[in-house]
């Protein structure tokens, strides 16, 4: 028999999940251009899918010199993990972007909240076949600015970046 509490925590756990489901569906971004940190002139925009195996990641970008906002939602059989943020470090060279910021809203599978935490990402949109790297999340003390994601990299299947 399940007790109270149990419910009460799968309800909240998914209240939060369709409340974060229906702000990414809703496309609400949040920039903070005053915080902004632009390392090198240009913009990157965009939603790509990269499909390897039973996982499907999906990342949408929206930055420049000034800041923006990215979503990434990665669907894996262990779950769904999920956040949108805030750009607050743009830098582009040579066709790879590194940007990072903070998390406005997200949750990994296993249910851990990461709001507020940094995040950083790393896009190599200037080759072809197109490549991310899955985000790297931290306190804002052990992300750097503009330091880039993690080294694992998935490549793009579907869609794709456009560099200005």
């Amino acid at each position: 028999m399940t007790s109270h509490l149990s419910i009460a925590r799968l309800r909240t756990r998914r209240a939060r999940r369709a409340a974060l489901c229906a702000s990414i569906s809703a496309g609400l971004f949040v920039a903070f251009p005053q915080e902004a940190s632009a390392q090198g002139a240009g913009s990157i925009s965009g939603a790509a899918i990269s499909k390897v195996g039973r996982d499907t990641r999906k990342l949408r970008v929206s930055a420049a010199d000034a800041g923006g906002s990215v979503q990434f939602i990665h669907n894996s059989p262990a779950g769904m993990s999920r956040f949108r943020g805030s750009v607050s470090c743009f830098s582009m060279s040579g066709g790879v972007v590194q940007m990072s910021g903070v998390v406005d809203k997200g949750e990994t599978a296993t249910g851990t909240l990461l709001d507020g935490k940094a995040f950083a990402i790393t896009i190599q949109a200037g080759s072809s076949p197109q490549s991310f790297s899955l985000p790297n999340f931290g306190d804002a003390r052990s992300i750097g600015a503009c330091s880039g994601g993690r080294a694992e990299t998935v490549p793009v299947t579907e869609f794709g970046f456009k560099l200005q």
